[in-house]
């Protein structure tokens, strides 16, 4: 399809409003993204069931047993246990702290 050079087509006036509207969106989620590009990730902080025990003063057998009761997730990377620092904090508050 040839080019028409230094014509621009008619548009209508419902067109022109879609337009605009479309490209309003377009600005408000490059907005978005941008300003999270600019924030760096949050990584939650996580503890291995010996810092834990540690920290509160239980023995292994206490943490295995609160685990049971699942009061606190728990989840391997490469063979080793890990847990969510946070869900420590939101059940005991007073005892843990970073």
């Amino acid at each position: 399809m040839p080019k028409i050079n230094g014509r621009k087509p008619h548009l209508s006036d419902e067109t022109i409003y879609i337009l605009t509207e479309f490209e309003k969106k377009i600005s408000h989620l490059e907005a978005i993204i941008t300003s999270n590009m600019k924030q760096s990730p949050t990584i939650p902080e996580t503890l291995q069931p010996a810092e834990v025990c540690a920290r509160l003063g239980w023995s292994r057998s206490k943490f295995e047993q609160f685990k049971r009761d699942g009061l606190f997730r728990t989840f391997k990377i490469g063979g080793k246990v890990y847990v969510y620092a946070s869900d420590l904090t939101a059940l005991f508050p007073k005892d843990f702290f970073y």
